[in-house]
């Protein structure tokens, strides 16, 4: 038999094991094996077992679209692996962060690269160009093709040998780097600076009393790294956290509930998710007292705050644990399960559930749900009355170059007036509610 035959004989058996198992209640599942064996049988064109498969999935995935759940995916083998690194926060990679630069754009190396690694001793300095990715000449390259043409080039396995064409600034000819992929950590957690040795400082230069933590995703090793970052922050003075989760698309509810659990006291409930019938399907409630009570505490949100991210926002919100400010968050408010396929090389990102903060509201936001900032109050993590700064598309474009060129300068603590100015009104309205507590409390 050939290996064509036997692939299309075990997914017919799989099939209509699924069909057995549902019995004549849904014909359906049989039709696909129907239709699966006469495309495989009698199409004029060619099409491998694989990409009928891969079409099956996204054309049914495409119809919970239709739907209303848009939060659902089918992620290719090609984008799965890339999906689960950024969600276990580990990749095979030469340790140095990129970013979009000019008109046209260009591929330049953000700060220098990590300290000892592959990137690092090869030679690549911060502000190079990059050219060539082993044989790929990097010519034209947009927001939407740096995932797959530029990121996921630089991915690969460990071991994996990598050469780099680069033009370092200043230069007029570009060098090809050699060097050997290794696993490298990512980081979800980042402050105000970055300081020579690619650590942060979080503590603000307007008021070293607080601290800006950011969260870019809610990933496996989130919660560790603020369990680390805290004290130490404490340690060195810090007596209010910005906790800033703009931009964060979420990520692992554990870790959304885990970060939770730091500012609460015991016993109470940070979600519940309920399944399309409305009944419970799980709680999550704080276990013990955690360890940050009473430090002052604001959490920052904007359009693009989704999910995981929009938990934690409205769970401390619910409990008056901490006060939101910024705009009004993107309103998802469903939880999706990765599901493994194709023995691992794929992976179905399904919608099973929807989640509700401590309020008892669900803050999912249907197709039909206005977009004025606060004309629908029951969708998204709206910010504390007074405490909203709404920006414009430019404005949130501008901010968001800004912060990368900040993200990107190496910080010299005795030099401030060389630091690139960052005009962030969300973080300066958190700032001045902070102190006002702060001074309050100390009498002031």
């Amino acid at each position: 038999m050939s290996r064509r035959n036997l692939t299309l004989l075990l997914v017919a058996i799989a099939f209509c094991l699924l069909c057995s198992g549902r019995g004549e209640q849904d014909p359906f599942a049989r039709f696909v094996v129907d239709g699966y064996e006469k495309i495989d049988r009698y199409a004029y064109t060619h099409v491998p077992d694989e990409e009928l498969f891969q079409g099956a999935m996204q054309g049914m995935v495409d119809v919970l679209h239709r739907r209303g759940d848009g939060h659902s995916q089918f992620i290719t083998p090609e984008r799965a692996k890339m999906f689960r690194e950024e969600i276990d926060q580990e990749i095979a990679g030469i340790g140095v962060r990129l970013h979009l630069e000019g008109d046209p754009l260009t591929v330049k190396v953000a700060g220098p690269p990590l300290p000892g690694k592959p990137a690092d001793r090869a030679g690549v300095r911060a502000d190079d160009t990059i050219l060539a990715i082993d044989e790929f000449a990097i010519t034209e390259v947009s927001p939407m093709t740096f995932q797959t043409d530029v990121i996921g080039r630089m991915r690969g396995i460990p071991g994996e040998p990598l050469k780099l064409t680069v033009l370092h600034d200043g230069d007029d000819q570009p060098v090809t780097l050699d060097m050997v992929r290794e696993i490298i950590s990512l980081d979800s957690v980042r402050g105000d600076r970055l300081l020579s040795d690619q650590s942060w400082q979080f503590a603000l230069e307007e008021d070293p009393r607080i601290a800006l933590v950011r969260v870019s995703s809610f990933g496996a090793k989130t919660y560790g790294e603020l369990e680390t970052l805290l004290p130490e922050l404490m340690q060195q003075g810090t007596q209010a956290v910005i906790l800033d989760l703009r931009g964060d698309p979420g990520g692992l509810l554990d870790a959304a509930v885990a970060t939770c659990e730091l500012f609460l006291p015991a016993n109470k409930l940070i979600v519940e998710t309920r399944n399309r019938r409305g009944q419970t399907k799980s709680e999550w409630e704080s276990s013990t007292d955690g360890p940050y009570l009473d430090i002052p505490l604001v959490v920052l949100v904007d359009r693009n705050s989704a999910s995981a991210s929009e938990i934690v926002a409205a769970c401390l919100q619910d409990y008056d644990r901490a006060v939101v400010i910024g705009e009004r968050s993107f309103g998802k408010g469903t939880v999706q399960e990765t599901l493994s396929m194709q023995a691992g090389d794929s992976t179905l990102k399904l919608t099973t559930a929807s989640f509700w903060r401590p309020s008892g509201r669900n803050i999912h936001r249907h197709e039909d749900d206005r977009e004025t900032a606060l004309a629908d109050p029951d969708w998204g993590v709206t910010p504390n009355e007074g405490l909203d700064v709404d920006m414009t598309e430019e404005q949130l474009i501008e901010l968001a170059k800004a912060r990368a060129e900040r993200d990107a300068t190496i910080y010299d603590p005795t030099k401030p007036d060389e630091a690139p100015l960052l005009n962030d009104p969300a973080v300066d309205v958190a700032v001045a509610y902070l102190q006002q507590l702060l001074d309050s409390a100390s009498g002031q």
